[in-house]
């Protein structure tokens, strides 16, 4: 019997020659402007060239640019790993993904995500995940699975919090001992 299942959309292949790997701190002029790409967002300079540093040394972070021999780069994507109780452990959750227009719809950003659902599996995450209301095909074609809505709100951070040294450490308010 023929399988009448339907058969899964064509994926383009990345261009010849694309390299995905971590970020280095030269890398910063060529990310700013594919961060301003990102919908929905108003990315200011001085947050982007606080949080640089820190996001490139941050061990639960994997920060990766695509890049191609003739164009430098092309994308980047920025994900985290963290713990939770509904998913039984470490999941990893892709904060952004950005590739340069003219370079999109050439599997650039399949071979970005392919690279970090690697590092995902890497560090023993049990699933991957990330938000968006666009590009929904290219996410299913890519395995995704819509599960969930998500919601954001802007909060004023102190500035003292923003400014926070990378890997200090959160400690609960303990009430007065009275």
């Amino acid at each position: 019997m023929p399988d009448s299942s339907p058969s899964p959309a064509a994926r383009p292949s990345a261009p010849s020659g694309v390299l995905v790997r971590r970020a280095t701190v030269a890398d910063r002029d060529d990310v700013w402007p594919l961060v301003r790409l990102l919908p929905r967002h108003d990315p200011e300079r001085e947050a982007f060239e606080r949080s640089f540093g820190p996001l490139l040394a941050a061990l639960d972070t994997y920060f990766a640019v695509a890049e191609l021999p003739d164009d430098g780069v092309v994308g980047y994507l920025l994900a985290n790993r963290h713990l939770t109780f509904a998913s039984n452990g470490v999941v990893c959750r892709v904060e952004e993904v950005a590739v340069r227009p003219t370079h999109r719809r050439q599997g650039i950003g399949r071979v970005l995500l392919e690279a970090a659902e690697a590092w995902a599996a890497e560090v023993g995450a049990r699933r991957v995940g990330l938000a968006t209301g666009l590009s929904k095909e290219f996410y299913v074609s890519g395995g995704y699975v819509e599960t969930a809505g998500f919601f954001t709100k802007h909060v004023d951070a102190p500035a003292a919090a923003a400014d926070e040294e990378p890997g200090a450490t959160w400690e609960p308010t303990r009430p007065a001992a009275g």
